[in-house]
Parts: structure tokens; sequence; C-alpha cells
């Protein structure tokens, strides 16, 4: 997997290599090659592509698709004193949208 021709990690023999800091990258893959990104966050949008080879080194299937995260500015975090709150938020409700190759998610919290 590569993020803006930068190499995140690989997947060879079933065993999983980082090219960049694990943590800082918050991502993994599963066996069938499924890459998942834990918290994103817009610094996480660009360029995805992901290469896969047969068992004989020959190249099997390239996919490229471009990844943006959009998020609302939350003012309250600009001018609020306190680092945390104590109080839980309701639960969020998850929807994702796919047209042509495009993923759309969208997070959202009524209060």
């Amino acid at each position: 997997w590569l993020r803006d021709r930068q190499r995140l990690l690989q997947i060879k023999d079933k065993q999983v290599k980082y090219y960049v800091n694990k943590d800082q990258c918050r991502c993994k893959v599963f066996l069938n090659g499924t890459l998942q990104i834990q918290r994103v966050v817009k610094e996480d949008s660009g360029r995805y592509r992901v290469t896969v080879y047969q068992p004989d080194g020959k190249l099997k299937a390239e996919e490229e698709t471009m990844f943006i995260v959009q998020g609302e500015r939350n003012l309250l975090g600009h001018t609020c004193p306190f680092s945390s709150f104590s109080e839980p938020v309701p639960q969020p409700t998850l929807s994702a949208e796919c047209v042509n190759k495009n993923l759309s998610v969208k997070c959202e919290v009524k209060q």
C-alpha cells in the first residue's frame, strides 16, 4: 500500500512490513489485503494505491483511489479551556456512500 507515492506497508507470506511509523500511520492490513486506517484525520487524505502480485511475482492487479477526509471546524475546541469533557456524547451515526469508486463516510452526533 502507498499513499501519495509513499510506501506505507506490505504483506508478503502473511508477514506485515511497515515502511512508516506504525503508531503515526494508525493503519493495518488484513490477510486479504484490506487496508484499515484507525482514527481518520484530514491528513490521511491522499491518493492510495494497492498493488497485488501472484505467488510467482507477476503483477496480478493494481488499484488506485483518492481518499478525501472532510471535517467541520470545531469552534468549541478553540474556545473552551478544558482539554476533555466529562459528559458522554450520544451514540454517533455513521453512514457511507460509494459512487464510481469514491467512498464518502459521514459521522454525526445528534444533540
